[in-house]
This record gives structure tokens, C-alpha cells and sequence, in this order.
């Protein structure tokens, strides 16, 4: 099979990420251009590169996500299996480094082929991640690209660096404004986030106290 691997903090979940998810299940992977058989959500335990400061609790993000991806006929788990949202970093010991999370998907999948997703700016910081050249021997890794200036800078960044092409690539999805943290402030001080957040995780947040 061809896995996806989207990870990130998720607190919360909103509109963007959907956004995203949806992109992906519809983009053919290269090398052979072919679709993803799965795609793996996995909210993060322990950053390594941040204090987990306003976080909620990882098991209220794992339901925030089961509630945004219920919400959406593309994403429902109970009848499209190409969706798993996963506690694998909750299990692991230590702060969540990619390649640790990586090394036991291998493990639990080891016939299998994995896609780790992330942002522009990210992968152009790829080099200083920990074991990074370990996490290309695990994984494919394929940057968003929202719009031209982001292309060109991956372009460039892969052109410096032909070790990391062949294991690199770039999708593009067209930009939504949504972001976690102008969501939690919207929140905190009593404003809408209508069009932001799905409404089952909005009312889930009221009913749990989260993020004021």
C-alpha cells in the first residue's frame, strides 16, 4: 500500500486541514503517479522544536478529529477506509520525532510504502530535522505548495540540494485561511469561528472547556 503520513498538533482541528486531507486523497504520489491507498492523521504527543503550551489533551484532539472527519461525507471513517486517525505518538516514549513515529509505522506496516506531508516552510528546514536523511530511507516526503512563490522556493531548495530530489516532491493545494492559533484566540475571546472549525468541534469544545 501507499501511506500517507499527516501529522501535527491539531489543536484543534479546523477547516484547513480537511481542506488539505481532501487534496491529498486526490493527488497522485510519485514516482508512478499512482493514488494513496491510506492516509494516516497522527496528532502530536511531544513537539520536539516547542513547549506543548496550550495544548489540549492529546485525547481530545483525537476526538476533535473523529468528530471534524464524521461531520464530512469525503472523510467519515465508517465507510471510507482510507482515513485512520492514529495515538501511535501517545505510545512512544520521549519527545515526538518524526523518525521515531516513522521507524514504528515501518514496523506496523512493513510492506508498505510511506508519503510524509508538511508544509513549504518546513520541508526548507528539512536538513536541520533529527535523522533526516534516516527519514528519507522510511519515507517519501511531499511539500504543499499554495502558490507560485512557494514552488519556486522548493525548486530552488531542491536544485541545492540533488541528494534529497529523488525522495522529494511538491503538491499543490490552493491556500485556506484557517489557522489553529487565531482560532484558539477567536475562542478564548468569544468570537465566531464560523467557517473555521466543523460545528461538531466547536460545540465539543464549549462542552469540554477547552481553550479559554
Amino acid at each position: 500500500m501507499k501511506i500517507g503520513v499527516f501529522g501535527g498538533a491539531f489543536n484543534p482541528v479546523h477547516n484547513g486541514h480537511l481542506h488539505l486531507i481532501e487534496v491529498l486523497k486526490r493527488a497522485p504520489m510519485q514516482p508512478d503517479f499512482t493514488f494513496l491507498d491510506k492516509i494516516i492523521l497522527i496528532p502530536t504527543a511531544n513537539p520536539p522544536h516547542r513547549e506543548a503550551l496550550g495544548f489540549a489533551d492529546g485525547k481530545d484532539r483525537i476526538n476533535m478529529l473523529h468528530l471534524a472527519l464524521g461531520d464530512n461525507d469525503l472523510f467519515r471513517p465508517d465507510i471510507d477506509y482510507n482515513l485512520e486517525v492514529s495515538d501511535i505518538e501517545f505510545k512512544l516514549d520521549g519527545k515526538s520525532y518524526t523518525y521515531n513515529t516513522l521507524t514504528e509505522l515501518k514496523r506496523l506496516y512493513p510492506e508498505d510504502e510511506f508519503y510524509l506531508f508538511m508544509g513549504s516552510d518546513q520541508l526548507l528546514n528539512f536538513k536541520s530535522w533529527y535523522r533526516y536523511e534516516d527519514i528519507l530511507k522510511l519515507s517519501y516526503v511531499v511539500g504543499f505548495s499554495r502558490c507560485e512563490s512557494d514552488r519556486e522556493s522548493i525548486k530552488r531548495f531542491l536544485e541545492e540540494n540533488a541528494d534529497l530530489k529523488d525522495r522529494m516532491f511538491v503538491v499543490s493545494a490552493k491556500p485556506f485561511e484557517a489557522s489553529s492559533t487565531d482560532i484558539r484566540e477567536r475562542l478564548k475571546n468569544g468570537e465566531s469561528v464560523e467557517g473555521l472549525i466543523p460545528k461538531s468541534v466547536e460545540n465539543y469544545i464549549k462542552e469540554h472547556g477547552l481553550y479559554v
